[in-house]
């Protein structure tokens, strides 16, 4: 594959030496995560930075060198310095000579308090302010915040756009290279609602730390049992909203990032200023302005599309900043933020949007509706997205294979595993022609389609890709890497189910080994292993060996995350089934209805973990010959699952077909023995 040199042209003043010198080392981190990562682009900078520093003669050599250049950044603080504002002019120039580059950024340091800028500087500005140069400047007041920028911009001109940056415990980060701390970005370090829920976090361990002990030394208080409960409880959903509120802060300044290079109205770039400074509520009230205007502008549409446009952006803003809004109750968010991005999809349909705004715009709604579970509507959006993916970046790139994958995923979701695969297959097409056989994420295609397979039931087609995807990170990743052991666990868990219990504890303690060194025997991960482990002793039937493992991985799951947590539902139903297989019915019945309880409580009533609840008791009352009270809980099961996953997902198809047996046995119940019945129930009943 042909490598693409972006040559970039870095110009400022001697004041801002160290941050120069900090990007010349920033940038040669992004060209070694490139090459690492068999990306087709190379970054390289000139090395001769600042004609200043080595005499005018020069000056003629670095002008071409500026011509030249793809990219062409420019640093400011509070002198305009001797070159550097030459040095724009002629990029500028040359940029409206071909229209295509250098592409110009020109970046503003803050000033500290007590700091002025020069005269040459401040008639710089003045031009800058200007709506038609307004688009090649923006600010920033730390390393982080410009590295980042510089970054998101050079991703989206020259590479595959913005998907490979993402957020992980606070860090933003390029595949496995950290780009930037989110406490050094000012739209999250200064915003209030970040740094509230940021105290809380540094404060809420050490109060748990003291309840613990508080309980260990009176076991029997349940005042203190029930205290360092809602302590748990508080802690993990506070480690939730902070990631989800870093997330949503790191896609709004993504998305604003895409806005760089446009002609921006007066009130959305200053809106963009406010976000991007971290004054959240200053930012809102100028979006809520623009879509109010907008919908005056909406009824003239002929006339005033370029208002919508701008509305739309807005809109878009606004869904990112609502999801931000931590004060107001999740569900209430989601709604508001379904209607907003309706509303901007309905905008879009009637005002004829270019296609590359039509893009982002499908994108972040069929993200939107898939995170919340609207499966049907994203499946509606993402076929949409297809078509326009090709259309404006072409049938091979990374971006219309992630909308295949995506639209994968959604029937993935719903049951419907073979067309699931037939998307997976296209993404996988492309992926291998643009990344190569041995890519990362050409492995990760490979394990979704043995999923696919997996859940179709095919364990050797499931096999055979997990083991593809297992061999390229073996390869790619070491042995020793948590993608590798999820690859173990997925081929553990085919062996499981074909029942050769042997290979799978195999591949199951392969992937434990790895858990317990690099993550610590007291991770989720690692119990998420210890369940599985327990599962295939409990198809083994070496119910003493289950339970151990259960009881691991229970003991795990309430040091993480509390009593009251699904994955101690989870290990509870376990457990149930364990006294199901048995026929240790009371016990069985306890656990299963603890699992319900944690259920009802965390997930509501209608969820489909809810209704493998009520099937687990229903079935419970079937072996036991209570067939009305096993009617009573199937329906409810049954109810639930045609409701959420619809009538024709196999699990409602299990449950219609739990429905029918348990009738036909309650009408047998007078006619047969209670031996013959056990001997038939324990051949047709389908436990999940």
């Amino acid at each position: 594959m042909e490598e693409k040199t972006i040559n970039v042209f870095l110009a400022s003043p001697g004041e801002l030496k160290a941050d120069r010198v900090s990007f010349r080392s920033f940038v040669s981190e992004i060209d070694e995560t490139f090459l690492k990562m068999r990306r087709p682009l190379k970054t390289r900078m000139w090395e001769g930075l600042d004609a200043s520093y080595k005499g005018h003669p020069e000056q003629d050599e670095y002008d071409r060198l500026v011509k030249a250049s793809h990219m062409f950044l420019a640093l400011f603080h509070t002198v305009g310095g001797k070159f550097t504002i030459h040095e724009f002019d002629v990029a500028l120039k040359e940029f409206k000579k071909n229209k295509q580059t250098p592409k110009i950024y020109v970046y503003m340091k803050a000033l500290q308090e007590g700091e002025k800028i020069d005269s040459k500087l401040e008639k710089f500005q003045k031009r800058l302010e200007n709506k038609k140069m307004r688009l090649y400047w923006t600010t920033y007041s730390t390393q982080d915040s410009l590295h980042l920028h510089f970054l998101q911009q050079l991703l989206i001109v020259y590479a595959d756009g913005l998907s490979n940056l993402k957020v992980e415990d606070g860090t933003v980060k390029l595949w496995d290279m950290d780009v930037a701390k989110m406490s050094n970005l000012p739209f999250a370090a200064d915003n209030k609602d970040y740094n509230q829920l940021k105290k809380e976090l540094e404060k809420l361990p050490n109060e748990i730390e003291k309840a613990r002990k508080r309980t260990e030394k009176y076991p029997d208080d349940e005042d203190l049992r029930d205290e360092l409960q809602e302590k748990l409880n508080r802690y993990n959903n506070k480690k939730k909203e902070f990631a989800r509120l870093q997330q949503t802060l790191f896609e709004t300044s993504q998305r604003i990032a895409t806005m760089q290079r446009e002609n921006l109205s007066d009130k959305l770039h200053h809106a963009k200023e406010a976000f991007e400074s971290g004054n959240l509520d200053g930012a809102n009230a100028l979006l809520d302005e623009i879509v109010n205007e907008t919908e005056l502008c909406y009824k003239n549409l002929k006339q005033i599309h370029e208002s919508i446009y701008q509305g739309i952006d807005a809109l878009l803003l606004r869904a990112k900043t609502k999801m931000a809004e931590v004060n107001i109750p999740i569900k209430e968010r989601i709604e508001e933020v379904h209607a907003i991005y309706a509303k901007a999809d309905q905008w879009a349909k009637d005002s004829a949007l270019p296609d590359d705004k039509l893009d982002g715009l499908l994108k972040d709604y069929s993200k939107f509706l898939y995170e919340y579970g609207k499966y049907k509507e994203a499946e509606q959006v993402l076929l949409r997205l297809v078509p326009l993916c090709e259309k404006v970046q072409g049938k091979d790139n990374p971006d219309t294979a992630t909308a295949y994958n995506n639209i994968g995923v959604v029937y993935h979701r719903q049951g419907d595993y073979t067309r699931a695969i037939k998307f997976y297959q296209k993404a996988l097409d492309i992926r291998e022609k643009m990344l190569g056989m041995e890519h990362p994420d050409t492995a990760t295609t490979y394990s979704t389609i043995g999923t696919a397979y997996d859940n179709l039931g095919n364990y050797p087609k499931a096999l055979e890709y997990y083991q593809k995807a297992l061999n390229i990170r073996e390869k790619m990743l070491g042995k020793e890497h948590p993608e590798t052991a999820m690859s173990y666990e997925s081929i553990g868990a085919v062996y499981d189910y074909q029942r050769d219990y042997t290979k799978a504890l195999e591949y199951y303690f392969k992937a434990l080994n790895i858990q317990e060194k690099l993550l610590g025997k007291e991770h989720p991960d690692t119990a998420t292993t210890y369940n599985n482990i327990g599962l295939t002793y409990d198809n083994i039937g070496d119910y003493t060996k289950a339970l151990e493992y259960y009881l691991k991985a229970l003991d795990i799951r309430e040091k993480v995350h509390g009593k009251e947590h699904p994955d101690i539902a989870m290990t509870y139903n376990n457990i149930g089934a364990v006294y199901d297989n048995q026929g240790d019915y009371p016990k069985a019945l306890e656990f299963h209805l603890k699992a319900l309880n944690i259920r009802e409580k965390v997930l509501g009533k209608e969820h489909p973990d809810i209704a493998m609840s009520y099937n687990n008791i229903g079935s419970v009352f079937f072996f036991q010959g209570d067939y009305p009270k096993a009617l009573e809980y199937l329906q409810k099961a049954l109810s639930i699952l045609e409701k959420v996953l619809g009538p024709d997902h196999p699990n409602t198809k299990t449950g219609k077909e739990n429905m029918k047996i348990c009738q036909l046995m309650k009408e047998l119940q007078d006619g047969a023995s209670e031996e013959d019945l056990q001997a038939i129930l324990k051949e047709i009943i389908v436990v999940q």
